[in-house]
């Protein structure tokens, strides 16, 4: 039995469901939908996620006319604006247009998410709704990945196994977000049934990132392990040994029914990093500084990578690296203005209570430490993340702060 020892106090917000008229319920319920369909969606109809996202945002939107503004407007959603337009005027000197619009029209699209994230998810209830959307969606990703497996149902690259329409190395990372938000969720539900599947899920869905083939997956799905660990940090000795124990077993089970050549692959990590071989990356990186160099300030126009790559002879429109990308894109300016959209989420986490600090900087690590390998800045699900970490961190530091500040006047 896992120890509850970490398990913050009983709080009966953390159940109660806020009060919400019949717009707002519709819209949280598409909501929780959409979020499910995030890890798994596009293999339906291709992109169910997508078209579920449009109702919800026009509901959210007719919230916004009938029930107020964003009352948790924060400097992530300022910085994501910030972002958006200086994609929009990177399409003024950008030498492929019609890529750079389809970039643009992307991003616009992820900044209303965001906005409709921060604006939707903003109750303790709701967290732990939402957390538990997702973290479903990942368990159904990974049974459709294990179908494939024994149906022989490959992706595009190195017979590797992977959800239809969704990039394989994306597949493991949307993965990998789901470990620390079950391990979150056990800290979380009361129900010993809860706390129990959700434990379950993080074999389950780290298996499905070994079945991916991804080295990358497999680095960021340890993190989530890793704060798995931190939670049960107060547990007793033999409590511990037995979780080692337990882990050293199902390690073992993972790696015996994951196929042979995906094994392989993740477990090569160490001779690519060693021989500076990452499936090209290293060429695409290098010159991708090269180009940089001609516009350090400004970059190169919204979508122009591919473009002044060719140049290199070198035929890829992505860098497989999401910094050097935006460096690459969109310059100094752009850079910063993404990285001080990044800091702000570690600014919101840095001033929360030690439990919810770590699950929070675990998702903004594991996607920090993705895409140095990954060029995930224009996925939903990335955004997603994003903005549950900002709205997530913006609650509980001014509920931790309010708390403080009754416990000194002495309430």
């Amino acid at each position: 039995m896992i120890s509850h020892a970490t398990s913050l106090p009983s709080d009966a917000s953390l159940i109660a469901k806020p009060p919400m008229s019949f717009i707002h319920r519709l819209t949280w319920y598409f909501l929780l939908l959409m979020v499910f369909l995030i890890p798994w969606g596009e293999g339906l109809y291709d992109g169910l996620a997508r078209f579920v996202a449009m109702p919800t945002l026009g509901l959210t939107l007719l919230m916004v006319v009938l029930e107020g503004s964003h009352r948790n407007f924060s400097a992530f959603n300022l910085f994501a604006l910030l972002l958006a337009v200086w994609y929009l005027i990177g399409i003024w000197w950008t030498p492929d247009l019609d890529w750079g619009l389809e970039i643009l029209k992307t991003y616009i699209m992820l900044i209303m998410m965001s906005f409709m994230f921060t604006y939707l998810i903003n109750h303790e209830y709701k967290f732990r709704r939402i957390y538990q959307s997702y973290v479903l969606g990942t368990v159904t990703a990974t049974g459709i990945i294990f179908n494939n497996f024994l149906n022989g149902v490959t992706g595009p690259y190195y017979n590797r196994y992977t959800v239809e329409h969704i990039e394989t190395d994306n597949m493991a990372i949307i993965l990998a977000l789901g470990i620390p938000m079950a391990v979150w969720l056990y800290t979380q539900w009361e129900n010993k049934f809860a706390k129990l599947i959700n434990v379950a899920f993080i074999p389950i869905i780290f298996y499905g990132i070994f079945l991916t083939g991804t080295r990358t997956g497999l680095v960021t799905g340890l993190i989530g392990i890793m704060y798995l660990a931190f939670t049960q940090r107060k547990a007793s000795f033999n409590l511990k040994m037995a979780y080692f124990g337990g882990v050293i077993c199902l390690a073992v089970a993972v790696v015996s029914l994951a196929p042979k050549a995906s094994v392989e692959r993740i477990f090569s990590i160490g001779k690519a990093v060693s021989s500076g071989d990452l499936n090209y990356r290293e060429v695409i990186w290098q010159h991708s500084f090269s180009a940089w160099a001609d516009n350090p300030i400004l970059g190169n126009g919204t979508g122009s990578l591919g473009n002044v790559l060719n140049s290199y002879h070198v035929e890829f429109k992505w860098a497989h690296n999401a910094y050097i990308q935006m460096l690459t894109e969109n310059g100094l300016i752009g850079l910063v203005i993404y990285l001080l959209m990044l800091a702000s989420l570690v600014y919101y986490a840095m001033k929360c209570r030690i439990e919810t600090k770590f699950f929070l900087l675990t998702l903004w690590v594991t996607i920090a430490v993705s895409q140095l390998t990954l060029h995930s800045q224009n996925l939903k699900e990335i955004w997603f993340v994003w903005s549950i970490i900002a709205v997530h961190g913006y609650y509980y530091s001014h509920k931790d702060a309010r708390v403080k500040q009754a416990y000194s006047q002495g309430y």
